[in-house]
């Protein structure tokens, strides 16, 4: 998870103003990097340029594999909604990774299905729960899988992605065909000794999924965010020999080149579009990539299917 704002929905931002088409390149320092919500605005004051974007997402059957509710008041399950309607996002998948304490992340849990149930087409829930407390989140586990959630996600920084802690809940979710959605980073300071590190000491590495891979081939792994902060060349270099773990593709770094390298190292096959509330930049770096048609399908579209697929949970 990287919290930041949700796009101010239904502003009226005129920050792109040129007609005429946009280029895949100009399109990614564009809606990267401009200010949030310039694609949020309303039809009336949407220049042509902006709307040749547009018509190009709209041509993609899009899954958000991870995305959030009610990390504040702004994130309520409508917004999320309609944030997604105007990039034509057709499913979200959604979390509420907040409560450490069994009643914490219960509580949690119920929001995320009571959106589901507001949403039941168009919102998928994913369960969080700390490993620190073996029977309670096994019980949790068990409750929100049984109730229709996809898997497990966005997990945290209470513990980290290869700790024997987590077994359990990875034998468990094999047995269940669920995918695991891991919170990682790659800050220079938890790579090499000496340097500065900010992140909590529970945060997960890629190479601590390459860990978990090889002990539970089986898994379906999901590395949260390759624009998530941190050496994403080394997330990419680091996974590439590990090819059940998925990479999404979220994040509010959009540096030029990140989806490319990614698709190098690692296939198009093993990336999740996703945007983690940062709506119009998460769509613009996968339009802006040098991805041929069917890559680009495969990464907004037919990759998390497949996973969903396998639970019975897919989209027709």
């Amino acid at each position: 998870m990287v919290v930041k704002a949700l796009p101010t929905l239904l502003q009226n931002d005129e920050t792109l103003r040129e007609p005429g088409t946009i280029g895949r390149r100009r399109f990614l320092r564009t809606v990267g990097m401009a200010p949030m919500g310039a694609l949020m605005a309303q039809p009336s004051t949407i220049s042509s340029t902006t709307w040749g974007a547009l018509a190009e997402a709209r041509k993609y059957r899009k899954i958000d594999c991870h995305n959030h509710v009610w990390l504040s008041p702004r994130h309520e399950p409508r917004r999320i909604v309609e944030a997604a309607d105007r990039l034509y996002i057709e499913r979200i998948v959604i979390s509420l990774p907040v409560g450490d304490t069994p009643d914490g992340f219960r509580e949690s849990n119920n929001k995320v299905l009571q959106a589901m149930k507001e949403f039941p087409s168009r919102l998928m829930g994913q369960c969080f729960l700390n490993p620190a407390y073996p029977r309670e989140a096994m019980e949790e586990m068990t409750r929100c899988l049984g109730e229709g959630m996809v898997g497990l996600g966005e997990l945290y920084t209470q513990v980290k992605i290869n700790d024997p802690l987590y077994h359990p809940f990875i034998e468990k979710s094999i047995e269940l065909k669920a995918p695991i959605l891991m919170h990682a980073r790659a800050d220079l300071g938890m790579l090499r000794p000496g340097y500065r590190n900010a992140a909590p000491r529970g945060t997960s590495r890629a190479s601590d999924f390459v860990e978990v891979a090889r002990r539970y081939p089986e898994a379906i792994l999901i590395h949260a965010h390759i624009g998530g902060g941190g050496d994403w060349e080394y997330m990419c270099k680091t996974l590439r020999a590990s090819p059940t773990v998925y990479l999404d593709t979220s994040g509010s770094v959009t540096d030029e080149g990140m989806v490319d390298f990614a698709g190098r190292y690692l296939g198009a096959k093993r990336l999740l579009f996703a945007t983690d509330l940062n709506f119009e930049s998460g769509v613009g770096k996968i339009l802006a990539a040098g991805m041929t048609e069917q890559e680009r399908r495969m990464i907004f579209f037919e990759n998390y299917n497949n996973i969903l697929r396998q639970r019975g949970l897919h989209a027709n």
